[in-house]
């Protein structure tokens, strides 16, 4: 099969490998489409690359092929996405409902061979049926947007909050719309590229803070007397931007990050201001969960969640190199890639 394979910092091939052998819990899935995540882009430049050489891609929707002895709940022809967080299922965390803290934890795609290729295998626990009137394009968002419905579960939004989104990327976006949709009165966006903002408003955000002309600090004291957010959620991951989120969000309100920062990272902490006195609730989120997963299968579908503005582009596996030159510099108006075995080139969308 064909595959793009990643050997090291920038270093990504494509080339003829071994189509996957599934075991008899597995299944086999047809590539259709799968997206390119920031994730990916770091890995590519060597800021994250736990294995080597992998092919990466953890956004990605497809055709069960083929299905193990053992596997009763899929079978050939099945549409479908999978949670690449593959988890051991027994231990203390994944008894608990915590799959994401078990010790086994790995992700497809990222510490296994992922969807940049033209077949990929997957836990049939982790495989999760799409509708037909689906699109494998539209479904293949279902990752970031998992991702971004535990970040707001995380936050515990209730209706008639005000909630600022530090972020204007597909994440941030995202985690716009579903705020909106978990009933929040007022939501704002804060980021600094013209034309992401321009979507924010379009997906249902009722005003953005451009930071490169205002500071969002004062600018949301001001929408909201002096009080600050009952809700901030985090989406860039930079010292920055998580001190920003604790400064913009009034006293008891809630905080929840899910930008990656680097390992390194560190922020000072006034205790007293910032912590006790405020006393403010500060969640993470790192990833999904099968129930978001499922949850962001229904928005999509059911037309509730926007996909469609945020899908910018689609490139070949040939293309990828440049398709993250493209994410890296948020050229040509770039919000999502698409990439997908059959596609050629690289296309501009909208």
């Amino acid at each position: 099969m064909r595959a793009a394979r990643l050997y090291g910092i920038g270093e990504l091939k494509v080339e003829t490998v071994e189509t996957p052998v599934i075991g008899p819990n597995e299944v086999l899935i047809k590539t259709r489409v799968c997206g390119i995540c920031g994730t990916d882009v770091s890995m590519f430049r060597g800021r994250y690359l736990p294995v080597k050489p992998i092919i990466p891609g953890h956004e990605f929707s497809g055709e069960v092929v083929e299905i193990g002895e053992s596997v009763k709940n899929a079978k050939p022809g099945d549409r479908v996405t999978v949670d690449e967080n593959v988890s051991c299922g027994v231990c203390y965390y994944c008894k608990r409902q915590q799959k994401l803290m078990c010790p086994s934890l790995y992700q497809i795609g990222i510490h296994s061979d992922g969807g940049f290729a033209e077949y990929f295998k997957a836990p049939e626990g982790n495989v999760i049926r799409i509708p037909d009137e689906l699109s494998y394009e539209r479904a293949a968002f279902t990752e970031p947007l998992a991702c971004a419905t535990r970040a707001v579960d995380r936050a515990q939004i209730v209706p008639g909050d005000f909630v600022v989104v530090i972020g204007d990327g597909p994440i941030g976006l995202s985690v716009a719309q579903v705020a909106r949709l978990s009933g929040a009165s007022q939501v704002v966006v804060c980021g600094h590229h013209e034309y992401r903002m321009s979507k924010a408003l379009e997906i249902g955000a009722d005003r953005v803070i451009d930071s490169r002309k205002k500071d969002p600090v004062s600018a949301v004291f001001k929408l909201t007397e002096g009080r600050g957010a009952d809700v901030v959620l985090e989406a860039v991951g930079k010292v920055s931007t998580y001190s920003q989120a604790l400064e913009i969000v009034r006293r008891g309100g809630k905080v929840a990050v899910m930008g990656v920062p680097s390992a390194k990272d560190s922020i000072n902490l006034k205790l007293f201001d910032q912590v006790f006195n405020k006393e403010m609730t500060l969640h993470a989120s790192f990833a999904g969960t099968y129930d978001t997963w499922i949850r962001a299968v229904s928005l999509i579908s059911s037309g509730k969640f926007k996909v469609d503005p945020l899908i910018t582009h689609r490139a070949g596996l040939e293309e990828l190199p440049r398709a993250i030159e493209l994410m890296e510099k948020r050229a040509e108006n770039v919000i999502k890639i698409m990439t997908s075995p059959e596609y050629q080139g690289i296309t501009k969308l909208k």
